[in-house]
């Protein structure tokens, strides 16, 4: 904050430069402090890509996001380019918040601490720096080790004496990568996947009968197999109501469950099972 204007970076690929400019414009009239890029390589401005210009450009926008308080990602139809990957990696690193223009998926752990790697490699961000941004990544996955350790109680949340990784305990740690490598050097598995079911009808019961009839026609057999699973039912209203009746149709699998409230205005109930 200055002088009680917070000051937000925009972060993104130069071939927007439109929406930079309206985002610019948006945000300075909503009262804050806005930096934005200083030429658009992509839109026209071809100087950027004379020798030495872009990394200067790349290094001098790393300190606008030291500068800010939040950084704005202009990612039209959900576009994130390499250099913007890393800029939002920094940004999380140095405790800034994130905002995008349009719905993202949030990186994890992994993801970032592989950007600021590129970073670092590129001597753009200091060896201190990179030292303590892999100290952050230790403390986080062993928090989540940790958090998933913890995880007890009563039927139906088997977690006692079940040798498997609770992946949505994980996933809320942002510990899980994208092909769930973490989970295979934990528990020495050959090979992790998941299979996610939609519920189809309109209405919780009719969705989650869907899902049963799915599983007993689709997947029985590998849940019957030595390998274990962990089944995560994933609703917008409170889903552990439904759990009882799903239960019966899984009754003695090793098996772990766990719910997920969605925050979403979708009414579709979703099933995971993570076989590990």
């Amino acid at each position: 904050m200055i002088n009680g204007f917070k000051v937000i970076t925009l972060c993104g690929s130069t071939r927007f430069k439109e929406e930079f400019l309206e985002a610019q414009k948006r945000l300075t009239l909503e009262g804050n402090i806005v930096i934005s890029v200083g030429l658009f390589g992509h839109s026209g401005d071809d100087v950027v890509w004379t020798e030495g210009v872009k990394d200067m450009l790349d290094r001098q926008h790393l300190a606008k996001i030291d500068l800010a308080d939040e950084i704005f990602v202009i990612n039209v139809g959900g576009y994130i380019g390499d250099s913007t990957r890393r800029e939002i990696a920094y940004a999380e690193f140095k405790g800034k918040t994130i905002k995008y223009m349009e719905n993202s998926k949030k990186t994890n752990i992994y993801e970032n601490y592989a950007a600021l790697r590129e970073l670092h490699d590129a001597g753009r961000i200091s060896d201190d720096d990179f030292e303590q941004a892999g100290r952050d990544f230790d403390e986080k996955r062993k928090t989540a080790i940790a958090e998933y350790n913890a995880c007890q109680g009563p039927w139906p949340y088997q977690w006692k004496n079940i040798d498997t990784v609770v992946c949505g305990v994980l996933q809320q740690m942002d510990v899980v990568s994208i092909d769930y490598s973490d989970l295979k050097d934990l528990y020495d598995a050959d090979s992790v996947y998941e299979v996610r079911i939609k519920g189809k009808g309109a209405n919780d019961e009719e969705q989650l009968q869907n899902i049963i009839d799915t599983i007993r026609s689709e997947y029985m057999a590998k849940l019957r197999s030595p390998r274990k699973a962990v089944v995560t039912l994933c609703a917008s209203s409170n889903p552990s109501g439904l759990l009882e009746k799903l239960a019966d149709c899984m009754d003695g699998l090793n098996v772990v469950w766990q719910t997920r409230t969605l925050h979403t205005d979708t009414k579709e109930i979703e099933l995971s099972i993570l076989f590990v």
